[in-house]
């Protein structure tokens, strides 16, 4: 049975037209080779490109410790889109098969549930990057080597208080999702999680992170004034990569929260009935869901792009991880070579007995 919720979270469910007797659904058909063909790509450059930035920034220890703050949200961040992309190939076969979802109840809570973790950790985590960045550009939080080395004790308990929150507001989905067909009784439900995903998902920090910025940009001229340049031009770019994380996430999700609420709000009648606006959300729908679940790979693209740091890590990783591969193949061959020895030395004295 295909799926079918308002929850903005859940899989990129495109239900069955609503049963309207003076709206045409005839020409009603979305997409079920381009969207799967995107999720698939997408799992495999977002997957690349998160353990890249795990592998960037945690590979050694002292890196760690003196980049704690930074590290967090990046790490979380990197962790909580690994979480959804590894479910990307299941949505992909869901859509391509008409959106029947043929794995099973137990991975279609499960699934379900990561979609929802992914989307409450992430902007979680870069609210948490916002507000932090904002005391410490307006001095209410020092920004020294000996407060980041204070920061892991309190580290432990904000990251785990974010992964424990959206993991409580990620729930529904691992205790409510079906494979059947929503009933109408239900829906009120569905509406009722749709808003919460809506308001505290999005809205809620959409506003924390407006004040924080507004009240930067009165700021940034004259703290960047002060201080050692080396620093300014670090709280700078530090400042400039989260920014556009922020605004990738919200521009990628805008589409879809605003889809499903007007179509919330059509289905209780909540405002006057359009055939022409329920038929354009309707195949909207798979499209908006596609940009949100976009932005798990996205930001690896845009560390690059805006992090000469990141990027100079990375090509770090890279010749890290190609020295060891290349050490492993001479020491296997070395291994190979001294065993053929042996063995034809042992061939050379059987034959002199």
């Amino acid at each position: 049975m295909e799926t079918h919720t308002w929850d903005s979270v859940s899989p990129s469910s495109s239900p069955s037209p609503p049963s309207f007797s003076h709206c045409d659904y005839s020409d009603w058909s979305p997409s079920l080779t381009i969207i799967p063909s995107v999720y698939l790509l997408a799992f495999f450059v977002g997957c690349l490109g998160n353990s890249l930035v795990l592998w960037a920034y945690l590979d050694r220890p002292e890196r760690r410790r003196m980049r704690g703050r930074d590290l967090s949200g990046t790490g979380n961040l990197a962790l909580a889109d690994l979480c959804f992309l590894v479910t990307l190939p299941l949505w992909a076969v869901y859509t391509a098969m008409g959106y029947h979802w043929p794995f099973g109840q137990p991975l279609c809570q499960v699934s379900s549930f990561l979609t929802a973790l992914n989307m409450y950790a992430s902007v979680f985590s870069l609210s948490m990057l916002s507000v932090e960045r904002y005391w410490v550009l307006t001095g209410r939080r020092p920004a020294s080597h000996h407060a980041a080395q204070r920061f892991p004790s309190r580290a432990v308990w904000v990251l785990g208080g974010v992964w424990v929150l959206a993991g409580v507001l990620a729930l529904p989905g691992l205790l409510l999702r079906s494979v059947r067909e929503v009933e109408k009784a239900e829906l009120w439900w569905a509406a009722a999680l749709s808003l919460k995903s809506t308001l505290i998902g999005f809205l809620l920090p959409l506003v924390i992170l407006l004040v924080c910025y507004c009240s930067l940009a009165q700021l940034l001229s004259r703290h960047f004034g002060k201080g050692p340049r080396p620093d300014r031009k670090r709280q700078r770019r530090l400042l400039k990569v989260i920014v556009t994380l922020v605004m990738a996430f919200f521009l990628c999700w805008l589409p879809l929260h605003v889809n499903k609420t007007l179509s919330m709000l059509l289905e209780f009648g909540l405002v006057p009935y359009s055939c022409p606006l329920d038929q354009l959300l309707l195949g909207a729908h798979p499209y908006v869901t596609c940009l949100a679940y976009l932005n798990s790979c996205l930001n690896p693209l845009l560390y690059a792009a805006c992090d000469p740091s990141f990027r100079k890590r990375c090509r770090g990783a890279i010749v890290m991880l190609c020295w060891a591969r290349k050490r492993g193949a001479k020491g296997q061959r070395g291994k190979m070579v001294h065993l053929k020895i042996v063995k034809n030395l042992l061939t050379q004295r059987k034959l002199s007995y």
